[in-house]
Order: C-alpha cells, then sequence, then structure tokens
C-alpha cells in the first residue's frame, strides 16, 4: 500500500466514528473522467431513475463530464470537481453533506481524493468494480469482479448491484434546441460528411493523408461536403487536413461539447478515431466508420450501435507501446479504399 492510501486508511478509520449514515435513496453518481466514459454512464443512469423515479440522482463529474449531462432529465444536480481537486471537494463538502447520500456508485475517477471523500458523506453503500481505484477498495462497501466486459455493462453491473432494473444498453446525449440551432447554421445544405481526425493519444490516430485522400474521394464520387471536426489543441491537425480538401469546413474552437452533438446528429455520416466524439455519434444513431486498433473495442467500442461499424486490424507491436509509439503502425493497415467502400455501402443502406 502506498504511503498516500495508507495515510488516507487512517484518516477514515479515524473519521468513521464521527459519520452519520444515510439511508433514503439518494444516489451520488462518481464519473470524473473524460467524454467518452461519462457517454457511457447515460444507460445506467436512465436505468437508475427508471427504478427509482421519486429518488434524489446526483453526479459528481469533470467540466467535461457536466456539459455530456447538460440537460439529462435523469439527474436533480451535477457536481464538477475542478483542478486541484482537493481544494474543489473541500468546497463541495458541506453541500453534498446537506444532500444526506446514501449511496455512492463508482463508475470511474481518475483523481485519487475524490473516493476517499465519497467515503466520508456517510453513504451507507460505496458501490464500485474492484482493481481500478488507484488503490482504495477497502473504501468500497460493496466490490463487483472485473470482468472482461463494455464499459457500459460494467456501469449497469454497478445499478444493478444498487437495486436497479435494466431496459436497455443504449447511450443517450440531449442537445437544446439552441444547441440544433447553432449546428444548423455551420452546416450547409445537402449530404455533409464528418471526418475527425484527432484522438487524445496518437497511436489512435488514422494517419492524417488517409483522412485527406478519403475526403477527396468521397467528394468526387458523392458531391458531398466535407467538415473536419476536432479540439482547440488538434487546431493544426485540424486545418492540415482540412486545408487539403477543398471546401471543408473546420470545426475545433467555438463549440460547446451539446452543440458538437447536435452538429455530429446532422451528418449524412462521420468516420472517427477511437475518441470521444465516436461516442457522441453512437448515442445520436449518426451513421459511423469507427477506426480501431490497438484498442479493444469489446471494452470500449461501439456498443448497441448497429448504425456504427467498427474496422480493427490486429497489433502490429507487441507488448503494444501505447503512448510511447511515434507511428501509428497499427492504424496504417486500414486502407483508404477499405474505408471508402465501407462508407459508400453504409450510405448506400441509409437511402
Amino acid at each position: 500500500m502506498s504511503f498516500k492510501n495508507f495515510f488516507i486508511r487512517l484518516l477514515i478509520t479515524f473519521a468513521k466514528p464521527f459519520i452519520r449514515t444515510n439511508n433514503a435513496d439518494r444516489f451520488l453518481i462518481v464519473s470524473t473522467t473524460g467524454l467518452g466514459d461519462t457517454l457511457w454512464g447515460t444507460p445506467a443512469i436512465r436505468a437508475l431513475r427508471e427504478s427509482y423515479p421519486d429518488a434524489y440522482i446526483a453526479v459528481i463529474t469533470t467540466a467535461l463530464g457536466k456539459q455530456v449531462l447538460e440537460n439529462n432529465p435523469h439527474i436533480n444536480e451535477a457536481f464538477v470537481v475542478k483542478e486541484p481537486p482537493l481544494f474543489s471537494l473541500l468546497k463541495l463538502f458541506p453541500t453534498l453533506i446537506q444532500r444526506k447520500i446514501s449511496k455512492v456508485l463508482v463508475f470511474h475517477i481518475s483523481q485519487r481524493p475524490v473516493l476517499p471523500f465519497c467515503a466520508l458523506l456517510g453513504a451507507s453503500q460505496i458501490i464500485g468494480t474492484e482493481n481500478i481505484n488507484k488503490g482504495l477498495d477497502f473504501l468500497l462497501t460493496d466490490k463487483l469482479k472485473t470482468k472482461r466486459i463494455h464499459e457500459i455493462e460494467r456501469r449497469l453491473e454497478i445499478v444493478q448491484a444498487a437495486g436497479a432494473k435494466v431496459s436497455s444498453p443504449q447511450m443517450e446525449f440531449f442537445p437544446s434546441r439552441e444547441d440544433h440551432e447553432k449546428a444548423k447554421d455551420l452546416l450547409p445544405a445537402g449530404a455533409v460528411v464528418g471526418l475527425h481526425p484527432g484522438a487524445k493519444d496518437r497511436f489512435k490516430q488514422w494517419p492524417p493523408s488517409h483522412f485527406i485522400q478519403l475526403g477527396r474521394l468521397l467528394q468526387q464520387k458523392l458531391g458531398c461536403h466535407i467538415v473536419v471536426t476536432g479540439t482547440p489543441a488538434e487546431k493544426f491537425l485540424v486545418e492540415s487536413v482540412a486545408g487539403s480538401i477543398e471546401g471543408a469546413i473546420r470545426i475545433y474552437e467555438g463549440v460547446s461539447i451539446p452543440t458538437l452533438a447536435a452538429l455530429i446528429d446532422k451528418l449524412s455520416l462521420y468516420i472517427t478515431n477511437d475518441t470521444g466524439p465516436l461516442h457522441i455519434a453512437c448515442a445520436t444513431k449518426t451513421p459511423t466508420i469507427a477506426l480501431f486498433t490497438p484498442t479493444d473495442p469489446v471494452l470500449c467500442g461501439p456498443y448497441f450501435a448497429p448504425h456504427v461499424t467498427a474496422l480493427q486490424k490486429k497489433m502490429t507491436c507487441f507488448p503494444c507501446l501505447k503512448k510511447k509509439c511515434q507511428e501509428s503502425f497499427c492504424m496504417m493497415q486500414i486502407s483508404t479504399d477499405e474505408v471508402l467502400q465501407t462508407a459508400l455501402q453504409l450510405l448506400e443502406n441509409k437511402k
């Protein structure tokens, strides 16, 4: 056990006699991570609300996660953990104590202080999956076994352990009418194909030259418009790809996550690496081609999304270098022609 975790155990042991336990149906969901991880939790949140229609349901999340959960009708409140997390949590503590949380459902944590914070709220149950909590499993009252299942199913198992019944693993997103209007203004009339050449990690990125070639071929064969999406940090990449495709529209800044979701919802087809916008496309039911290698789509790919086609090749390096990879050799195995033919077939099926 690390010194940090040893200190946390001492703190909780000392504080436990002074913590008043809550028993009503008042839930706090922990999902302090990225875009895709937050979306994976939406089927579980819906199942919890359907099973406990009158319960209080809150989520503690990141600023990005709050955008994903904006307008979600199944949530009463969303609380944001900012950097540095310890000070942010200390500010939230009085408010959440007043909420009298009875059950904490740990979907995913990225910051070590979050789970100890939850252990001090007086919940009678803290439910989570073992071996993914930064060595803090001793804070869980209910430990679920680690399985090789999709992240959506793992979250559904957690709410089932809290007494919820599951109806569907379909993800949800709730852009506002204003978001849809903004997205409409950003896109031209007619068929629009979206390309997303970025990803958080370079080893997940299909080569930009392939995206450029694909965009040009789609224009030639379909006469469609091309939009290239990305984050502000991916400005250079988006400009490089869009600037090499005649008339391509660039979208990488000044667009909120809900507006991006509304935009993706309006696309004729989306072609993307394994990254957050892929999971938005799964939620909006946009016809999509997902480019996978070396990550495993069984665990984190399209799930319950028949409108999404995942193209995957085997790893070229063993073990995988992951973030140390300088050239995405795995992704190079996916040819432009393979993606093009898949795109044409999907668009034909859509007619």
